[in-house]
């Protein structure tokens, strides 16, 4: 049997010979999708810069704005200034326009607006009035416009920039009475009353900048690009070059790189141009002024009154203006690099807005030239091709086979519950061992740690490697319990210390937190493989869900365990030669990896502040301890590995055997998020800036980068990384429900019944985890991993804590034990609702608070029952 997994593994490396099936990444569309077409003013026909622009109720918005319909400057025409507001109800073939009767409060340009759920949020511009420091709201109700009043601004602005991130908008930079700004303001749109806050000033004043909220790895971050700014004593415009990053927890700016594609010798600056954020970590930039005709132009300007052919020089400059930037560029707010991905088809904009709808992104008018506007509304789609291919599809063709096979072979038709669920004791210690790490490492650590590692760095190796702290603490005080009373379920133990009712709890509470697992199981490799693969997404759920269930089902935890150990085998071949393969594409192998991850820092894993808010060492630490405890003593699906070896000496044997091999794997999944950090570095034009979420980064690695049929036995081990927890899961969770429901309450059920139960169980609850999975397929997850240890902290620590509460604890009564449980659940969902104390301390706190509480029932109704040989004191040294 070992074998044939070992063929299929060869297999598969053989046909990796075969060359790569290089992904299309980021292709770039182009459409004309609609004319403004406004009868009622033959000026708007020209087209608007300047413009307040967003989409409410599938409505775009345009308002205000300006243009030269009276004649161009050279011309001796005068910028017009407008308060019209024009809606646009959309459709995939366009436009329909309508001229609102409603106005703005003045005549406006050079504002700035954000969308959000209440409506399109307008601040500040100028107008023949001056600079304005009006806000309000423009939402749309049918195809009526509401304007709705903000608090004004602080100050008067023009030539600003706002984002949204959630329900905050944010204000920055632009230019007052007073000159060009370097402040910042947010106002809360659940409570605008409260008015505007000032946060952290930028770096420098800037106008003309973009400003888009996009994730950076750890929290989604403000990105303010490029910009320009002229100080009373400056002759001529300075344009800016720089990215600066803005983080809301701290309040704090950081300074990035300069804008500067492969290509270009020299940084590239920009001046209002049109950005939007795309998929999970890139930003689209089109248009942009670069300055150097703006600049020529000014030089002329100054010098007129002195020399009066500087006039004609400079009207010869409007007029043979070359245009502005026609790449479109993309930007990478994790490895902080750029790549122009294609060409502006006909004259580029500048002083427009670029806004996401529908799959594209609408650019509407703006200037293409000076005095010149454009009355297209155009839209660009970025889009992957993914290409799989037929020997991949063969690969992973066979592992499937190989699985369902696996089941089949270990399929006995006289066997009992005792060896469908624990395998009568003939589990090798290694194999349990390996067992035991590919159920706790699963599709989360395979994908979302080197997500985790490229966007962030090694900070979370501490919360891996806690299993070495772990291992002895279980082997001494835990596996004493779960071996020497030949306990079916973990839970039983809790019946024998406390009564039924906690074990139905404690059981109850697991299958609810299992079958969320499956379904997180199933979710997320199936989420991460059709951004790089195409695959269907339910398609893939069901599947991997189907073929866990026959093979699991039919074989029982020795189909399981075995299942386990060929996929914790192809799990850590193929991170190594995923990781090998990263290497070879970096430019300077080994040691230019290292100089670029060394220069960002991405190696770090010890961060000492006391910021309870964020994976700090101390967070990192407690957390780890604390969920690696709750795992390794608690969770039926390691506690059943513990069973299934002959005796206690080689159960302790595959614990430490499962905390030893968890050192280099570890290591290896963060290897490999630190490869695919230097990897997109080196190559920024080779990540799909499409992705939808940071867990997609290692798939499309798989699929785009590696050669056919290697690509196939890394997408099988995303799959077993998925199907090894998944079988674990569905195998443990019908282990509780027959011991400790059907056969605790139906006292005499025979043997051929009990597996009947058994396996019908196993159907049912993966048809459930299933179903979860597909619901959880229509939401929007940033991150499975954090939801995962989110989940595990609120639903699983008590039930940690009651097995602590039991075995050290010889004065904890049945009602104080259920006490500190609900009381435990009640204080992490306070935390998790009220503070922002990190995810990672959830199974310590609830950990802490369900004994704290316990022991203080206790005081009160403390335990009269006799509970002899069932604590920890009374049961070492005695067999």
């Amino acid at each position: 049997m070992l074998k044939k997994g070992s063929f299929l593994i060869l297999l598969g490396l053989l046909l990796g010979l075969f060359p790569a099936l290089s992904q299309n990444v980021n292709i770039t569309n182009q459409e004309d999708f609609a004319t403004l077409d406004i009868s009622e003013n033959d000026k708007l026909r020209d087209g608007l810069s300047g413009y307040f622009g967003g989409i409410h109720n599938n409505h775009l918005i345009i308002a205000g704005g300006s243009n030269f319909a009276s004649g161009k400057p050279w011309e001796g025409g005068e910028k017009q200034v407008f308060d019209d507001i024009i809606i646009g109800s959309l459709s995939d073939t366009g436009a329909k326009w309508q001229l609102s009767s409603k106005k703005l409060p003045a005549k406006l340009t050079d504002g700035a607006s954000a969308s959000t759920a209440e409506g399109l949020v307008c601040t500040g511009g100028t107008g023949p009035e001056g600079i304005n420091d009006d806000a309000f709201i423009l939402s749309i109700t049918g195809d009526e416009v509401n304007l709705t009043p903000l608090p004004p601004l602080p100050v008067p602005v023009k030539g600003h920039s706002m984002t949204a991130i959630g329900t905050t908008v944010y204000l920055a930079g632009g230019e007052s009475p007073e000159g060009p700004s370097s402040k910042m303001w947010s106002l809360n749109m659940i409570s605008p009353e409260s008015g505007w806050q000032q946060m952290a000033d930028m770096p420098e004043a800037r106008t003309g900048m973009i400003l888009e909220a996009q994730s950076n790895g750890k929290e989604t971050a403000l990105f303010a690009i490029g910009g320009r700014v002229k100080k009373p004593e400056d002759s001529v415009t300075t344009f800016k070059t720089k990215v600066w990053s803005y983080s809301p927890t701290h309040n704090k700016w950081t300074v990035k790189g300069a804008i500067r594609t492969e290509d270009a010798s020299q940084p590239l600056t920009l001046a209002v141009a049109a950005g939007a954020p795309s998929g999970a970590s890139h930003i689209i930039v089109v248009g942009g002024d670069p300055g150097t005709q703006y600049n020529k132009i000014e030089k002329a300007i100054n010098q007129m009154a002195e020399n009066p052919e500087a006039a004609a020089k400079r009207d010869s400059l409007w007029m043979n203006h070359p245009g502005f930037n026609n790449q479109i560029l993309v930007y990478n707010t994790i490895t902080d690099k750029w790549f122009s991905t294609a060409q502006w088809e006909g004259k580029a904009p500048v002083m427009a807005k670029m806004i996401p709808w529908n799959n594209k992104y609408l650019i509407p008018m703006g200037e293409v030239s000076p005095g010149t506007r454009t009355s297209q509304i155009k839209a660009l789609t970025v889009s992957t091709s993914p290409q799989f291919g037929w020997l991949n599809y063969l690969v992973l063709g066979l592992y499937f086979a190989g699985m369902l096979y696996l089941g089949f072979y270990f399929v006995k038709k006289d066997g009992d519950v005792d060896d469908y669920f624990k395998a009568g004791g003939r589990i090798p210690w290694w194999a349990a061992g390996i067992s035991i790490f590919a159920t706790t490492l699963s599709a989360i650590t395979f994908i979302s740690i080197p997500a985790k590692t490229y966007a962030t760095d090694w900070h979370m190796l501490v919360f891996q490697l806690c299993i070495i702290l772990i291992a002895p603490f279980v082997i001494r005080y835990f596996l004493p319990f779960f071996r020497r009373f030949n306990l079916s379920t973990a839970y039983q133990y809790l019946e024998l210390r406390f009564n039924s009712t906690i074990k139905w709890l404690a059981s109850a509470l697991f299958i609810l937190f299992m079958i969320t697992r499956i379904a997180v199981v199933l979710y997320l490799p199936s989420l991460a493989l059709n951004a790089v693969t195409g695959f269907d997404i339910y398609l893939s759920i069901i599947l991997m869900g189907v073929v866990t269930i026959i093979y699991c089902t039919s074989g029982g935890i020795e189909a399981v365990v075995w299942g386990d150990v060929i996929q914790g085998i192809i799990l850590m071949g193929g991170g190594i030669v995923a990781f090998i393969f990263m290497l070879t594409g970096i430019e300077g192998g080994f040691s230019g990896f290292t100089e670029i991850v060394i220069s960002h820092e991405k190696l770090r894993i010890f961060d000492f502040s006391m910021d309870l808010s964020k994976p700090v060492f101390w967070v990192v630490l407690l957390g780890g301890i604390a969920n690696t405890l709750i795992l390794y003593t608690s969770d039926q699906s390691v506690v059943q590995r513990y069973m299934t070896t002959k005796d206690e000496k080689e159960t302790g044997r595959s614990i430490w055997l499962n905390g030893i091999i968890s050192i280099p794997v570890s290591i290896t999944f963060f290897l490999l998020g630190t490869g695919l950090f230097a990897f997109y570095y080196s190559n920024p034009e080779r990540l799909a800036a499409t992705n939808p979420n940071i867990d997609s980064v290692f798939p499309q690695f798989i699929v785009g980068e590696l050669p056919a049929g290697v690509a196939g036995l890394l997408i099988s081990a995303i799959f077993a990384a998925a199907m090894s927890t998944l079988s674990s899961n569905i195998n443990s969770v019908a282990s509780v429900f027959t011991s400790d429901f059907y056969i605790s309450i139906v006292k005499k059920a025979s043997q051929k019944r009990s597996m009947m139960v058994a396996r019908i169980s196993s159907i049912v609850i993966g048809i459930l985890g299933i179903g979860m999975a597909l619901v959880l397929a229509t939401w929007s997850i940033e991150s499975l991993w954090d939801q995962f240890n989110t989940f595990l902290g609120l639903l699983t620590s008590g039930i940690g804590a009651l097995f602590l509460m039991g075995i050290f604890s010889k004065r904890i009564s049945p009602q104080a034990a259920l006490s500190g449980l609900i009381g435990g659940l009640i204080i992490t969902l306070m935390i998790k609702q009220m503070t922002d104390v990190s995810f990672l301390l959830y199974g310590a706190i609830g950990l802490i608070s369900s004994l704290g509480i316990a022991l203080l029932v206790s005081l009160v109704l403390p335990n009269k029952k006799d509970i002899n040989r069932l604590t920890y004191r009374s049961l070492i040294g005695k067999k």
